[in-house]
């Protein structure tokens, strides 16, 4: 007798734990399909907390007070899904730049934009400071720009 296509399937899919500290992060960019009282509204949770709390404000005026604390508590949900998303996200900023800051972690890729021209080992003459030998391109990022580009390169969902 034969399996149905969709037997085999389900193996190794499950949700298994990666080792990380919080394995059920939100993402800023998760699409959520909402079922609302009334309605079906599809999004991230900061649009769909602006979306409900405008049908909350259109229900109060129009009288109909269960429907509006309804919607409210809709809002209040997604508001909450925000907010975790935003502070998992400063919470990974927070960890990077500790791991930064101890000489760990990959080292960032270097776009063409932020990249200073590469000058011959020796003194500048303006200066008078030593020159990195060896051809080596020297860098001119600030470090915000450092840690967003090698969150950039840890984190390919956000890109």
């Amino acid at each position: 007798m034969r399996q149905p296509q969709n037997a085999k399937r389900g193996r190794g899919r499950g949700r298994r734990g990666n080792g990380n500290a919080q394995p059920n992060v939100p993402n800023r960019n998760t699409s959520y399909e909402s079922n609302g009282p009334d309605v079906k509204l599809r999004g991230n949770a900061q649009q769909l907390n602006e979306k409900y709390l405008a049908l909350a404000h259109d229900a109060a005026a129009a009288g109909e007070r269960i429907t509006a604390e309804a919607y409210t508590q809709f809002a209040d949900h997604y508001y909450r899904l925000h907010q975790a998303a935003i502070d998992a996200a400063e919470e990974r900023k927070v960890q990077h730049a500790e791991r930064q800051s101890r000489g760990g972690g990959p080292q960032p890729v270097i776009d063409e934009q932020s990249v200073v021209e590469a000058k011959p080992a020796g003194e500048d003459a303006e200066t008078g400071d030593a020159k990195p030998s060896g051809g080596a391109e020297v860098v001119d990022l600030t470090p915000a720009q450092l840690a967003e580009k090698v969150q950039d390169d840890q984190d390919p969902a956000s890109a």
